[in-house]
């Protein structure tokens, strides 16, 4: 049976109960849970197990990448000046490694620039969630050829009632080279039409490597506050921090702090006030 929720997200395994869950146990939040008071709760998106001295090699790795692009786009150079017979085939790799270079140039910055998480919030006095993306290059678009690749700090925040949101799981398989499969499942959390099942967006939640509903069973009871069996301990803080930090921009913070549906309207009264000047 497909999911109820149309168009179904790619490689879809199952709906999720929406509501409070109650267990024997306290509902864990995975170590993800970055803040939580009686207003709102801001959960992690970073991928545990990864960890910064991973993110420094690979900043490395890539920096360097870029370096041999740079040499051999160099060496093509004078091979094209100076031997006519090779010039076609210099002129192949030299297109080619400008190519690369400005793949890895990106990759680079993205692991350089790119804030150190991508967090989400969740207001229950107002019914409302903030998004923080930050999305790496552009794949299977024709903006990865036409974006700057300086633009590796723009970051995407979207506002969404709670109401309007639904979990899916979904779940791929893939092969190891030395055989057998390895199964990675992701919380998906879809946005639909108020009152509707059409999905008109979709962010992720969570991914791991085992089937678990800890973050989304722990903010559904969060939301409906049901605390007394909440895991309230937060993400263990790390020994590095990597320089740039999550920063919300001034509007979508206030309005995701706020202690009530009216104070977010005063917010959002100020701010359209202020854009009107």
């Amino acid at each position: 049976m497909p999911s109820k929720y149309q168009p179904q997200v790619s490689a879809w395994r199952e709906d999720l109960y929406k509501g409070v869950y109650t267990t024997q146990l306290h509902l864990s939040n995975n170590k993800k849970l970055r803040y939580a008071n009686d207003d709102y709760c801001e959960f992690s998106r970073h991928i545990i197990g990864m960890g910064y001295f991973i993110r420094i090699i690979f900043t490395l790795v890539f920096f360097v990448a870029n370096l041999m692009c740079i040499a051999c786009i160099f060496t093509t150079s004078l091979v094209i000046i100076y031997f006519q017979d090779l010039r076609i085939l210099a002129i192949f790799i030299e297109f080619l490694m400008i190519f690369l270079l400005y793949i890895f140039f990106q990759m680079f910055l993205h692991y350089l620039y790119a804030p150190e998480d991508c967090p989400v919030r969740f207001n229950r006095k107002t019914g409302k969630i903030y998004i923080y993306d930050h999305f790496i290059l552009y794949f299977g678009t024709f903006a990865i050829f036409t974006r700057s690749p300086l633009k590796v700090k723009e970051i995407t925040v979207k506002e969404f009632n709670w109401a309007d949101i639904q979990g899916c799981m979904t779940s791929v398989s893939v092969p190891l080279a030395n055989g057998g499969m390895i199964r990675n499942y992701r919380l998906e959390c879809v946005v639909c039409e108020p009152n509707t099942t059409k999905v008109i967006d979709h962010f992720l939640l969570a991914a791991d490597s085992s089937l678990g509903y800890d973050e989304w069973m722990w903010i559904n009871s969060y939301m409906a506050f049901s605390d007394n069996n909440l895991d309230a301990e937060f993400m263990p803080e790390e020994d590095f921090t990597w320089p740039i930090k999550v920063n919300w921009p001034e509007e979508i913070d206030k309005k995701s702090k706020a202690s009530s549906l009216e104070e977010y309207q005063q917010i959002d009264a100020e701010y359209k006030k202020l854009g009107n000047k």
